[in-house]
């Protein structure tokens, strides 16, 4: 009886393996598009709640009820939103009103630019005419149209009752799970059936929510620093509305890469048709700029723990995921997902690589040397 070949038996489990990984992957992201208006609530009173958890057991600590101790933390949070909201309604609504004009005195402030650099133009028309040869005198010539400036700037105030209706079923969702307290924990404990893999499990949840929570509540502290900063400094050059844009530097902030060149853009935009000189209005963008590098190179690295930084790539590649999956909720909800998936995978050897992945780029160690355990050496 002739012998089956070695390798035949082993291969066709790995590739049904990696094809239902593949139906699995395929399946979870068509489930995470349908089910968005489901989802978005749920994932945001999840933050909301690891958020705030700790300082709810700490009140507990103090004989404050963990329903009314996450309760007035809910009422607090919705309230200064919509005293956010209702501050910043009617600047918003002014820009809104004066785009047109915004966009017609930024044209003419850049055409008067360009004007003084005018002669530069005529001398690379020179260079150019020079070095096309006469029999070229047939090539089209191709001339590009200047498009809209502001036809990029909508922005999201056209939906504010959807979006305050998903903050309220977050927060309704975030009051339950925290005055739930313990309980999920315990049922996690009675679920599973060795004493190990009790303390596996309890230690990767205490960890997340403790990470997650110190990475959101620092990321907050580090946004409202900037944005009192930015507002101090657009107040000093006469910037109109400081107040609002220390409110979109605060909520722009949360979007790394894309918020704070967002900010720069949009103060430029404003600035240049504010001011009537070119030279002083080039102050407030660059001001912003800096405090954005101060922000990004100083700041964030001394107060955020290595362990919780992630590199560039993975930040790009989730705000385009959530974005096309979600939209503006996604773009909110990215980088907080992305910081539980590190911390998540971290604690678990199997996914070290991913953890790896994700994590900071230069001169990180990595979650598996993280993790490493130390080996004591036992008497002889």
């Amino acid at each position: 009886m002739a012998a089956a070949k070695p390798g035949l038996g082993a291969a066709y489990p790995n590739s049904a393996r990696t094809a239902l990984i593949g139906i699995f992957i395929i399946l979870s992201i068509g489930a995470v598009c349908f089910a968005r208006d489901f989802l978005i609530p749920v994932v945001l009173a999840f933050f909301i709640a690891l958020t705030f958890r700790p300082a709810v057991r700490r009140l507990a600590s103090y004989h404050v009820p963990p329903w009314a101790a996450a309760s007035s933390l809910a009422v607090i949070l919705l309230f200064a939103v919509l005293a956010a909201g209702y501050l910043a309604s009617g600047p918003i609504s002014g820009w809104i009103a004066d785009a047109p004009g915004i966009q017609r005195q930024f044209l003419e402030k850049v055409h008067t630019l360009k004007v003084h650099v005018s002669s530069l133009i005529s001398l690379s028309e020179q260079i150019q005419d020079a070095a096309t040869p006469d029999n070229a005198a047939g090539v089209q010539e191709v001339v590009v149209k200047d498009s809209g400036l502001l036809s990029m700037l909508t922005l999201a105030a056209g939906r504010p009752f959807y979006y305050l209706a998903i903050l309220l079923g977050a927060l309704v969702i975030a009051v339950f799970l925290m005055a739930s307290g313990d309980l999920f924990y315990t049922k996690l404990i009675r679920v599973l059936p060795t004493l190990s893999e009790k303390k596996t499990a309890l230690r990767i949840v205490y960890d997340v929510e403790r990470e997650v929570s110190a990475y959101l509540l620092t990321v907050t502290a580090i946004n409202a620093g900037l944005a009192i900063a930015v507002a101090a400094s657009f107040h000093a050059f006469g910037m109109p509305t400081p107040f609002l844009w220390a409110l979109l530097a605060f909520i722009l902030n949360f979007i790394p890469y894309l918020g704070p060149i967002a900010g720069v853009g949009l103060s430029a935009l404003v600035s240049v048709a504010a001011f009537p000189s070119l030279g002083y209005a080039s102050l407030p963008p660059l001001a912003y700029a800096a405090l954005i590098g101060l922000e990004t190179q100083v700041v964030t690295p001394l107060f955020l723990s290595r362990r919780l930084q992630l590199n560039s790539v993975s930040i790009l590649l989730a705000l385009a995921f959530w974005a096309w999956a979600w939209g503006v909720a996604g773009i909110v909800v990215a980088v907080p997902l992305l910081v539980t998936l590190r911390v998540f995978c971290s604690h678990v050897p199997q996914l070290s690589a991913i953890g790896e992945f994700l994590g900071y780029a230069n001169g990180d160690t990595g979650p598996a040397e993280q993790q490493a355990p130390v080996v004591k050496k036992q008497p002889a």
